[in-house]
């Protein structure tokens, strides 16, 4: 089936909308969030709390925040589609052009705008982000690795995985289970090390202002 361009317009236009409509619920909880992480940090003087509060005020009613979840959108697709596109054509040994993976990519990051319209109501009825539809749920929540680690295996991104390998079966014409474990494999993989580039960021930041 030949894509064209609304194949993958529309899908990201539908995503950018919903993240940009739903984000304006988000961002004053999570912010308060933040807050209440910096007033309670140890590391921290009162006069380094107050300084990075007002820093986060001044930028609440910025557009910029806006315009960076409808970029980030994109570029998430983008980067996905070229991730994709490796697991098919090296990994897979198929001949997968990047325009149709982009049109695939687009397609399954639709998951996306049922997560938000699950996850936005329950984050604002609960005044809360920490929203779990993940293995986290069998956790006590806490800052260690394994909780971070369960917190990525998730419902939905379990969704796409499964839609990405199917996709891959049908233009191979091969097993969705081949694909699927790949794709696995590498997401499990990314999970892992983006914990852990998170956590040396954190130390980073605490060590900055402590």
């Amino acid at each position: 089936m030949k894509t064209n361009w609304l194949d993958i317009v529309i899908p990201l236009l539908i995503v950018a909308t919903m993240s940009l409509i739903l984000t304006t619920y988000i961002i004053p909880i999570a912010m308060t969030e933040q807050k209440a992480r910096i007033e309670t940090s140890e590391r921290l003087t009162e006069i380094q709390k107050e300084t990075i509060i007002e820093r986060m005020e001044s930028k609440a009613d910025s557009p910029i925040q806006y315009i960076t979840t409808s970029i980030a959108t994109v570029v998430k697709v983008l980067v996905l589609a070229t991730v994709m596109l490796f697991v098919s054509n090296f990994l897979l040994g198929g001949e997968v052009k990047y325009f149709k993976m982009l049109g695939i990519t687009a397609y399954v990051e639709l998951v996306d705008v049922v997560s938000l319209g699950i996850k936005t109501p329950l984050i604002v009825s609960q005044g809360t982000t920490k929203i779990y539809t993940s293995l986290a749920l069998l956790l006590k929540e806490s800052e260690h690795f394994l909780f971070r680690f369960f917190a990525n295996i998730d419902v939905f991104a379990i969704w796409k995985i499964v839609l990405f390998g199917i996709a891959l079966g049908i233009i191979f014409d091969k097993k969705a289970s081949k694909p699927f474990w790949i794709i696995t494999i590498i997401w499990l993989t990314y999970g892992r090390s983006s914990i852990t580039s998170r956590a040396c960021k954190n130390l980073k930041q605490e060590q900055l202002y402590a």
